[in-house]
Parts: structure tokens; C-alpha cells; sequence
């Protein structure tokens, strides 16, 4: 085996973490390489002193400042705070900071580095067997979730059952469908001892700590009592985690309110609490923000970059883990025509909608293997937009002007996108007609889309490559394309799956994007490059190569 844990001594070589000597695997990154800022990452060591608030605030202006409410505009109404039935980037933004995962991601680093190194969060250290199928995870001491429980072995075990073990007297059906992704290779759990944990998987799964903080299928662990309290619904409203903030109210459509966990174990946040605030609407969110009731906007609009920017607001640049694309409906006709679907890619103008609706505040998308991600290349594209090729395409399928029409669904803070690739495809005689709808509706309404709906939009990404077989099983298998996109693609997808190795992984996800690419079995749009915006009094904010941020560390200047 080898394993994982903080040591005051620099990384191995690239050389040293191959095939025979290799490092714990994470995500598509080696562990050992770029761990700054919570000890270094090697095979051999024990934890090191550093202090990840230390390092982070080294940078910042002025001293950091304890106290003080934190105000965040969403973009999106949270889903449930819990963590094996929520969804969203804008609930695990929230809900991160109340629940750990054992292993964490340094969030410290700016999205220039890439993706987050993995970091020892409620285990301080795990071990992997060569062939990727046993993790063995040592547990922290002397943590206690929100409501006082204590946080061991058995507190563990009770979250995996819940989604895994049938027999459980707290097996909950809606969590095992949540969490089957990540779980559902899972041979077997043990407690080891009282501070030890193993989970061995039938098959290889390389990418298993990088998917355990990752929002969606979250990993975060809850308090048993708080379940066993309030119920599987009920612990949403009444979360209980060991994270360095805790739920004090949500009022739906309205905020959720966060106060700073006063015995958490790691370092002491700065911030008294942290106030969550949906604001759907664009302007209303940018008037917020200016107005000074809100610090930190999210999803920023790209006509008001330029003028925050240049009053003193910070509107970081840099790329995330996600990518906002187009998934097919395949019980629609038109969608399971090949020929289709490739003219209806080489129609979209993702130039233009990147650099004219965005004022160049993203960049187009070729691949749905985002630019966070670690099996990114972006030498490796679909198809280029060609109005003229598109139109051959649809005369060789036998559609002539005005023959094909269907619907596009959306949310709301998409929809000025749809309306773009709308006018693009009409351009080809492609009619559209758009479904447009709040998040909640909208995510609510995706597993049961009419036929008349060939296309829905979505805004997700992982930094692992072991999101294109989430996006085949989610948009491609589970909406009846399997047949369509071939066996080969399904076998591709399988084998990248199972390699434990990380040199020769990458190359069998490029290949299998590949495949997928040629199929068009997925309509990749763009990537935003200015998401976030801070107001000036706001420190030590750190956007990273990820779809979440680090409110721990953060503070407010007077």
C-alpha cells in the first residue's frame, strides 16, 4: 500500500510518483505534487505545523480582522442541506462549510495551479492498496459534530450504511440513489478500530478520495444523532456537521444563515457568520452588491465586470472545474439522428456567444472535458462551426428548411444563451421553441423530459477525468442514448474507469472523449473565466480551479 499524510519536506519528483513508487492518486493529480499550504504531501512522513489560515493571509492587505457578518449573493435557490440528497453547486457553496469530508481540498490555491491538491480533512491520513480498490482511512481525534456527538469510526460507518446497507434500520432509499455514483462498486465497509476506517471497492477506483468533497454525491459526514433526531427529511432543516460553521435558520427563498462553530477543531474562522442570500435576478444581485448588502456576488453578469472592476471591486479571473453545455434528450426523433447532431453543434457559434454575449468573460467549449479537469487537451475539439456544413449534413439526413423542430429547456439564468444558440440553429432552419423555468423547477422536471425536448441545458464539471462516465451515465445512458452513441464508447468509458494508474489513465479518457465527441453524444458550450465578485472590504478570498470556494479563512476589513 501506499499512503498519504502532511510532511515538512518537498514533494516527489514526477519520476519517483510513477508505476512501482507512486504516491496516493488523486483525481488526476498526484497527491505529492503542490500541497503548499497544509504541509507537504510525500509517500513517508508524519503531519507537519503549517497553518493553512497563516499562509493564505500572508498575501492580504492589512491585519486580519476577527468578527463580523459575511453576506453572499447566489445566483440559485440552495436544494437541501443534506448531504447525501442535495445538488448544486450553489447548496454545496453553503452546505461545505457546515459538513467535512475525511479527505479535503486546498482551496487556498488560485485556479492557475489547477485542481486542488487533496488534503487531510476529518482523516489525517489514508492508504492506498496498489491496485486501487482498498482505502484505509485514519480517523481525527477529538472532533464533535454541531450537536455535540462525537465523531469516530461508528459515526462513519452509520452514513455509509444509511445510502449502502439495505438491512440498515436507517437505509434510505433516496440516499442510495444520490450516492450510487460514487457507491455503488462498494463491496464492503469495515471499522477497523475506533479511529480506523477501510472501504474496498470490487473494481478498481483511482479517483475515490478526489470524488469524497466533491459537491454532488457528497461525501460530507453528518451526526448520527441528528438523523436518528429529526429523521431523513428532517435533518436538512437541522444539519449537523463538524465543519467550521453551523446552521443557525434557513428560510427558504429568502437566506441561510451560518454561524462560526466555536469548538471546531481546525483553525478558528474569522467571520461570526455567514449569510447566504438567493437573488435570482442579474441586476438585482449586481444592485445588491453595490448597495453594500452583499460582499461576494456570484455568477457575475459580463457587462458589469468592467465598471466593478474599475470602482474598486475584485472580479477575479480564472477558470473553474464546470462547464455550462447541452445534454440530448434521446427519445426525441431529430436527437437520435447522428447526422443531427453534429449539424446542430457546427450551427452554434460558441465564439460569438463567448465573446459577444459574455464580453469575453468565458471561452467556447469544445470538449466536455472542462478546462479544470485533469484529461483536458484543447487540441482535442468536436466540431468547428460551419453553417455550411451543417446544412449539407441535414440534406444528407433528408431534412429540408422548417422539417426539424423541437423544444430547448433551461433555467432561468441560462436562458439569454439558449436564445443565442436559438437564432444560430434557425439560421440552419432548425426551428427552436424554449422551455425556460426557476432552478428548482427545472432540476425537478430533468428526469422526466416530453419528447418534444431534444435538448437541456446544465452547468456542472469535475477535475477528475471521471466526469465523462458521469456524464454518460447521466446524459447519455440514463436518457436512452446507449444504443445510439455504441459499444465501443460503453467499453472505452469502462476500461479509462478501472485504470489505476495514472500515466496511462488520461490517454484512455482522451480516448474515450474521442469517441464520444464523434458522436456528438453531448453539446459543449463554454467555460466562465469571471464568476465571482467581492466587494473591497472582503479578504482573503481565493477563486480556485474548482465549482466552490473556502469561506473559513475569509475576513472583512472595517
Amino acid at each position: 500500500m501506499s499512503d498519504s499524510h502532511p510532511k515538512d519536506s518537498p514533494p516527489p519528483s514526477k519520476k519517483q510518483n510513477s508505476a512501482g513508487r507512486r504516491s496516493f492518486i488523486v483525481g488526476g493529480a498526484l497527491l505529492g505534487v503542490g500541497a503548499i499550504g497544509y504541509g507537504l504531501i510525500s509517500r513517508h512522513g508524519t503531519q507537519g505545523s503549517v497553518n493553512p489560515a497563516a499562509l493564505i493571509h500572508a498575501a492580504s492587505d492589512g491585519t486580519p480582522r476577527v468578527g463580523g457578518t459575511l453576506v453572499v449573493g447566489e445566483y440559485q435557490e440552495p436544494t437541501v442541506f443534506d448531504p447525501n440528497h442535495q445538488y448544486s453547486w450553489e447548496t454545496y457553496r453553503v452546505d461545505r462549510h457546515i459538513y467535512e469530508s475525511l479527505v479535503g481540498e486546498d482551496l487556498s490555491r488560485p485556479s492557475s495551479d489547477g485542481p486542488p491538491p487533496l488534503i487531510p480533512a476529518l482523516a489525517e491520513s489514508w492508504q492506498v492498496s496498489d491496485d486501487a480498490t482498498t482505502f484505509t482511512f485514519k480517523l481525527r481525534r477529538g472532533v464533535k459534530f454541531h450537536d455535540g456527538a462525537q465523531f469516530d469510526a461508528h459515526a462513519v460507518e452509520f452514513n455509509v450504511r444509511r445510502f449502502h446497507d439495505k438491512s440498515f434500520e436507517y437505509y434510505d432509499v433516496k440516499a442510495n440513489a444520490f450516492m450510487k455514483a460514487v457507491y455503488g462498486d462498494l463491496k464492503s465497509f469495515d471499522v477497523v478500530d475506533d479511529y480506523t476506517v477501510r472501504y474496498v471497492f470490487n473494481k478498481p477506483f483511482r479517483d475515490f478520495p478526489r470524488m469524497l468533497p466533491q459537491g454532488n454525491y457528497v461525501s460530507g459526514i453528518f451526526s448520527p444523532e441528528a438523523l436518528k433526531t429529526w429523521g431523513q427529511d428532517g435533518l436538512a432543516e437541522h444539519a449537523s456537521g463538524t465543519g467550521p460553521f453551523k446552521l443557525v435558520t434557513r428560510v427558504h427563498g429568502e437566506k441561510t444563515e451560518l454561524a462560526r462553530h466555536e469548538q471546531y477543531w481546525g483553525p478558528r474562522p474569522y467571520l461570526d457568520k455567514i449569510v447566504f442570500r438567493p437573488i435570482i435576478d442579474d441586476s438585482t444581485r449586481l444592485a445588491a452588491l453595490q448597495a453594500g448588502e452583499i460582499d461576494i456576488l456570484t455568477r457575475t453578469p459580463a457587462d458589469a465586470v468592467q465598471p466593478l472592476s474599475s470602482n474598486g471591486y475584485a472580479v477575479p479571473e480564472g477558470t473553474g472545474a464546470g462547464l455550462l453545455y447541452l445534454g440530448w434528450n434521446f427519445k426525441n426523433k431529430f436527437a437520435q439522428d447522428v447526422r443531427v447532431r453534429q449539424a446542430i453543434i457546427q450551427s452554434i457559434d460558441r465564439e460569438g456567444l463567448a465573446k459577444t454575449l459574455f464580453k469575453g468573460h468565458a471561452i467556447a467549449s469544445y470538449n466536455i472535458l472542462n478546462p479544470g479537469n485533469t484529461a483536458y487537451d484543447p487540441a482535442q475539439k468536436d466540431f468547428a462551426y460551419d453553417p455550411d456544413a451543417a446544412r449539407r449534413l441535414l440534406s444528407e439526413a433528408g431534412f429540408k428548411d422548417g422539417d426539424i423542430s423541437f423544444t430547448i429547456a433551461t433555467d432561468e439564468a441560462n436562458q439569454p444563451s439558449i436564445e443565442w444558440i436559438q437564432r444560430d440553429l434557425a439560421k440552419v432552419g432548425i426551428n427552436v421553441k424554449i422551455l425556460s423555468q426557476e432552478w428548482l423547477t427545472y432540476t425537478s422536471n430533468l428526469p422526466h423530459l416530453s419528447d418534444d425536448i431534444a435538448l437541456a441545458s446544465m452547468e456542472w464539471g469535475f477535475v477528475t477525468p471521471l466526469w465523462l462516465r458521469i456524464v454518460y451515465q447521466g446524459y447519455v445512458v440514463a436518457r436512452g442514448g446507449k444504443d445510439l452513441l455504441g459499444p465501443e464508447l460503453a467499453a472505452s468509458i469502462d476500461v479509462a474507469s478501472v485504470e489505476p494508474d495514472e500515466a496511462r489513465a488520461i490517454p484512455l479518457w482522451k480516448s474515450a472523449n474521442g469517441l464520444l465527441q464523434k458522436q456528438a453524444g453531448v453539446v459543449p458550450l463554454l467555460s466562465f473565466t469571471r464568476y465571482f465578485s467581492t466587494s473591497p472590504k472582503v479578504r482573503g478570498f481565493n477563486v480556485p480551479a474548482q465549482n466552490w470556494y473556502d469561506l473559513s479563512h475569509v475576513w472583512l476589513s472595517t
